[in-house]
């Protein structure tokens, strides 16, 4: 983050300035306490990601009716064809089924911004210091973790202050079970379909399992790889500062810019991608007949094996495979892959939205759709997170082990939510 800043604290004469520090530590010694700071620490998480997905649904339900229409539209005025089917199941669903997320993305983006306006994050690192040792790291570890919600890769770059290389690559190890904004359309849409009144519960277990899984893997990383302790330095305390809220919305701003144009190009060109591996191939012109598969489901259809048991299909399978190189194309190619049946897709209500379209699939059940989020959460993030950590480390070994433990990890966690949930909610 840029710190242009109103550097207005330091232009306060003697007598403030002291008054300023006696109140600085005050405020310090209750939110940097083990217990009352990580308490506080709890109810902001808490708090955001309320605000996320509760102020977020009314946007969400809004661009979604858009879409709807324009759905329809297209039916209306085209004839029947593969533009047709590009159009309104291929551009529309694909990426509307993402672009109804924008508004979530931007609440979380505004709020983690203010929590770096403030120079809260620092006191998070105080607090998480004390419990980062447990596990031979520093502190200052915690700072890069935290910038993980936002969006892995500059996580990974931001290791770059921590002083120690092993600390640095152990963070860099951590980093990729720290859910990512990429990943949060996948959770809300899951968990508001089949855990509609525990919402927030389940998102906010999703995201402290990512972090004690993360935190897990570094304890056994660490027992492996780097036998040895953690030096002590300590982490400075900025002066706190009053939020800018010009500089918080532009922060808002500039994520859902980024968000827009990453949905216009790269969303965009895997939604064409996986429409025509759904359309294709045609039989001697003709559209293939419904029990004849399409590429994507022969490709499906060959992962199921290792994938049936987390309970998954083939088209749940496929999301994945995308979503290695994007969070957002699970959803993207979700929306592509379950369509609407023609007759509810035709009828003057239409329904595009990706999640009513879920909702009708007999596939779905409490069991899957939570071992679905849960796979979602901690396979690896991205294929730019894993160049990263190549870069950023030196080395492809770093990298390759990010790789192959996250999916062993998100396997694991995955068969084991989906057997134990599959007793409970039957």
């Amino acid at each position: 983050m840029s710190h242009k800043h109103h550097n207005h604290h330091k232009h306060r004469h003697h007598g403030d300035h002291l008054h300023y520090y006696e109140t600085n530590t005050r405020a310090d010694e209750i939110l940097t306490h083990p217990l009352w700071g990580l308490m506080i620490f709890i109810g902001i998480i808490w708090f955001i990601f309320f605000c996320t997905f509760k102020l977020g649904s009314y946007p969400q339900a809004g661009i979604e009716w858009l879409m709807d229409r324009a759905a329809s539209e297209v039916n209306t005025i085209l004839s029947n064809g593969w533009f047709n089917d590009f159009l309104t199941k291929g551009v529309i669903m694909g990426v509307g089924s993402v672009l109804a997320f924008l508004p979530n993305i931007l609440i979380l983006f505004f709020f983690l911004s203010l929590l770096q306006e403030t120079e809260y994050l620092p006191r998070a690192a105080v607090i998480m210091d004390k419990y980062m040792h447990r596990i031979g790291l520093h502190g200052s570890s915690f700072i890069p973790l935290l910038m993980g919600f936002g969006c892995n890769v500059p996580a990974i770059m931001a290791t770059r202050t921590i002083r120690k290389k092993s600390d640095r690559i152990i963070t860099m190890l951590m980093i990729p079970y720290i859910p990512c904004s990429a990943r949060i359309p996948t959770f809300l849409l899951f968990s508001g379909i089949f855990f509609p009144e525990n919402q927030v519960t389940v998102l906010m277990s999703l995201y402290f399992g990512g972090i004690v899984i993360g935190i897990l893997m570094a304890i056994l990383f660490k027992k492996i790889f780097f036998h040895f302790s953690t030096k002590d330095y300590k982490i400075p305390l900025p002066p706190y500062r009053t939020p800018s809220w010009k500089y918080s919305l532009k922060n808002m701003w500039d994520a859902a810019w980024e968000y827009v144009k990453k949905i216009g190009t790269v969303v965009l060109v895997a939604v064409i991608i996986v429409w025509a591996l759904d359309y294709f191939p045609l039989k001697n012109g003709e559209v293939r007949r419904a029990d004849e598969p399409s590429y994507l489901e022969q490709f499906g259809r060959s992962l199921e094996p290792v994938m049936k048991p987390l309970g998954f299909d083939w088209k749940m399978s496929v999301s994945l495979v995308t979503g290695v190189t994007a969070k957002e194309f699970i959803i993207s190619t979700l929306g592509v892959v379950y369509q609407a049946d023609e007759k509810s897709a035709t009828a003057a209500d239409g329904n595009t939205s990706l999640s009513k379209r879920i909702k009708e699939e007999k596939v779905f059940n409490k069991a899957n759709a939570l071992s679905f989020m849960i796979f979602a959460l901690l396979y690896m993030p991205c294929v730019a997170a894993a160049f990263t950590i190549r870069k950023e480390s030196g080395s492809w070994k770093w990298s390759l082990l990010s790789i192959f433990t996250t999916i062993s990890v998100a396997w694991i966690a995955g068969f084991a939510a989906f057997r134990i949930g599959s007793i409970f909610w039957v």
